[in-house]
This record gives C-alpha cells, structure tokens and sequence, in this order.
C-alpha cells in the first residue's frame, strides 16, 4: 500500500549545496537553508513494497516533493537517516537524497513540531541554526495516544475500566450523547520517555479521581484566552503541555498499559469526570496502533472521515494557552 502525508509548511525545512553536511554548528550536523519558509507543499510518498510505511525507520525509503520561492525540487528514494524524539513535542525524521539536478540534498520533517518557529527562536547574527544528521536517540518509538487501562470511561451503564470496554458497546460523547466504540486496543510499554505516564491529582482538569493518560493524549479545556487566541472557547491540548501545572505530574513506571478507543468519529468522552478525546483517526498513523489491527479493521478505519472534535493545538500554543513557561535557552543545533 502506497500512503502519502502532506506537511504543513512550518514543520518542514531543507538543507542544499554546503549547508549539507557543514559541520558548522558541531560535529555530525547540517544547516538549514534561509529562509526555512521559502519551501512549501511538502509531500511525502512512501514505496508500495514498504510494509509499515507509517513508521519511518532508518534506511526507509520514501519519494520527496517540495514547492516554494526557489522552485522545489524532489527526490525519488530518499532515506530516512534520523528518527527522533523532539524536546517538549513532535519529533524530526531526516531524509537524504540526491534531487533532480544530481545534487546532494537533505530534508526535515518534524510531526507535530512547529520547526519554523524553533528555527526563528535559534537563528543568531544571521546565521541559520543546524540540525543533526544521524540518530540521537536509538530507541524512539512514536507515541501512543490512549487511556492508562484503569481508567473510567462513562457508559451507557455508569463508569466502566477502559480496558474492560469491548467493541459495540456505548460509550458518553459531549457532542452525540452516547455512540458504540468501533475498535479497541490495547498495548503495554515501558512508562517513560515518550510513552511516559502524565497523571494528573483529583480535581485538576475536572477529574473526580486520578486521571493518566499517555502524553500525547488530548484534553478539552475551556478558556476565554482560546476563544481569543484560537477563535474557539474549547480546545484540545496534548496531556504533555499540562506538565508542572499544579497537579500535574510525569512520573517513570516500569511497564503501563494504554487502550485506545476509536468511534466513528472524533468524540470528546469523559473519562474519571474529566474531558478527552477517543482515539483521532490521524493518530492510527502511530505504528504500534495500526500494527494491532487486522486487515479488515485498517479496511474499515481507512473508509472513515474524522474531523477534530474541536482545534488541536501544538504543544507550543498549548504551554502558551496554561500560562507554562516555555525554555528559551538557544541550543547549536536541533
């Protein structure tokens, strides 16, 4: 199966000619052409042979277009050379490849990681920031968006454990009242680094008990501040973004297991009392989630049309949106 993700245009930038490989900003890393914006219409397309084209595992093979002021270029069979983990959010998958003209060239792509922002939030005395070129983090595995199993979800019969929840049965939506749940999953990991549990106290976002969810998980809030900011009084922010809020905290466990509930929609559920959302069919890109279901059921959930309950943001407006401080320290390279 052939798959193709479109990027936004601020979470994507190329490097060419000597940026590529300059070791200006240390040993092993690039830099970024200027300006990052001057490239747009970012696509990339995976190869039909490849059996997992949602993860981007070094030495994958992906084809790459781009558009912009300069032209664009592509590239046929470029390889992922990096696969990491971002601070705060996202993470930065790197492509290298030779483009149309011959010339050596290497792309960035950052899911879910404003890399626009980050690079005008590091550029210094007219000089682009860099990036690495090789893994910096060995063990990345994307991240999973889901429910800790022993959380209570509202059903049509009172509250009932996520992971006790079975295909068919009702759960509360704010939006529709009560809708069947199409699909369930269920996967146990490691509880840190970007699987690591973000618990939050009795009463912090409207819980009647403690609530955990993974970090990427999305939460409803309602804020005046949204409605000015983001046109919208309620928006979701990733679970992450609440980290060092009063009452929220990230703490290590040697295993956790996460259950993903998937509706025909995107719905906004109640979960110990408080707001969150089912499973986003955009976040079925996640490997480890698409890996557990059969055949059929990718089938079914690729005949689906989700739109977002309501407006997602990043984790940067999210941290902007609950008043967290953000790190400016500058770094040499991302």
């Amino acid at each position: 199966m052939v798959k193709i993700f479109e990027a936004p245009d601020n979470e994507f930038a190329v490097a060419t000619g000597n940026n590529v490989n300059s070791n200006t900003n240390g040993l092993g890393t690039s830099t970024f052409d200027y300006p990052p914006n001057s490239s747009k219409d970012f696509i990339v397309t995976s190869n039909s042979g490849d059996p997992s084209p949602n993860e981007f595992s070094l030495g994958d093979t992906y084809d790459l277009s781009w558009g912009g002021n300069g032209g664009g270029s592509t590239i046929e069979d470029a390889v992922v050379i990096r696969s990491d983990p971002l601070s705060g959010d996202g993470g930065a998958i790197v492509f290298e490849g030779y483009d149309e003209s011959g010339s050596l060239t290497q792309v960035v792509w950052s899911p879910d990681f404003d890399l626009e922002g980050w690079y005008w939030d590091n550029f210094s005395g007219g000089n682009s920031p860099g990036f690495y070129t090789t893994d910096q983090v060995p063990s990345y595995t994307h991240s999973v968006v889901c429910f800790a199993a022993d959380t209570p979800i509202l059903t049509r019969n009172g509250p009932c454990a996520a992971t006790d929840i079975e295909a068919g049965q009702k759960v509360w939506t704010l939006d529709a009242g009560y809708q069947p749940v199409l699909w369930i999953g269920r996967t146990t990991v490691i509880g840190s680094g970007n699987a690591i549990p973000v618990m939050m106290r009795e009463g912090t976002i409207g819980n009647d008990r403690p609530l955990v969810v993974s970090p990427q998980h999305r939460l409803l809030i309602r804020s005046p501040m949204a409605e000015l900011n983001f046109t919208n009084h309620e928006v979701l922010i990733p679970a992450q973004a609440m980290i060092s809020q009063p009452g929220v905290t990230a703490h290590q466990v040697a295993r956790i297991t996460y259950v993903h509930l998937l509706l025909s929609d995107h719905h906004i559920l109640q979960a110990a009392g408080a707001l969150c959302e089912s499973l986003f069919l955009g976040d079925i890109a996640d490997s480890i989630t698409a890996q557990q279901m059969s055949a059929t059921q990718r089938q079914a959930a690729r005949k689906l049309r989700h739109i977002a309950a309501r407006p997602m943001l990043t984790h940067r407006e999210a941290r902007s949106l609950v008043g967290a401080r953000m790190p400016r320290a500058r770094q040499p390279a991302m």
